[in-house]
């Protein structure tokens, strides 16, 4: 009788807590492939990042000395991954998308997305735009516009680098 008070318990026990360690797990693994993705990028380009940054399905990192940045963004299909040359950068820009929606008691503003615009200084080749938040996502909203401005700041920083470097030459 005992034996089988112990057997029920401990299968109670495991159905209890066995789903909790797979999704565990499984987060864990897809997080890992990611990183192990963007290292893949980091080496195949030759990049050592000095700053970087990720959360969600998304990692962003700039290389100092070779002056180039490197943005991947995760989707169910394929990665979408930049790289971006910041000697060829004319200018940068936050563009954010928000609707207005209208509640029972007021009107608020919702930001269903936000870009980071980058502007080559050849016209001829295309904007970037770097995808930092889309309310369609499967993430939540976390601190997107702080993190755009923080990003367009260390661009703009680089980029007045290389312009008084260009002046001087």
């Amino acid at each position: 009788m005992e034996l089988e008070l112990v057997i029920i318990s401990l299968v109670l026990v495991a159905s209890v807590f066995a789903p909790f360690f797979i999704l565990d797990f499984s987060g864990k693994s897809g997080i890992a492939q990611m990183k192990k993705l963007f290292t893949l990028e980091l080496v195949k380009n030759n990049l050592k990042l000095t700053e970087q940054e990720n959360w969600g399905n998304t990692f962003i990192g700039i290389d100092r000395e070779q002056k180039k940045m490197l943005f991947m963004k995760f989707s169910e299909v394929d990665p979408r991954v930049h790289i971006i040359d910041l000697t060829k950068i004319q200018a940068c820009e936050i563009d954010s998308k928000i609707a207005s929606v209208k509640t029972k008691v007021k009107k608020e503003n919702i930001l269903q997305q936000l870009n980071l615009k980058i502007s080559p200084i050849d016209t001829r080749n295309p904007e970037v735009i770097l995808n930092f938040y889309d309310w369609e996502g499967i993430y939540g909203e976390d601190f997107e516009m702080a993190r755009a401005e923080k990003w367009k700041t260390i661009i703009k920083a680089h980029m007045n680098t290389i312009a008084t470097g260009r002046k001087a030459a």
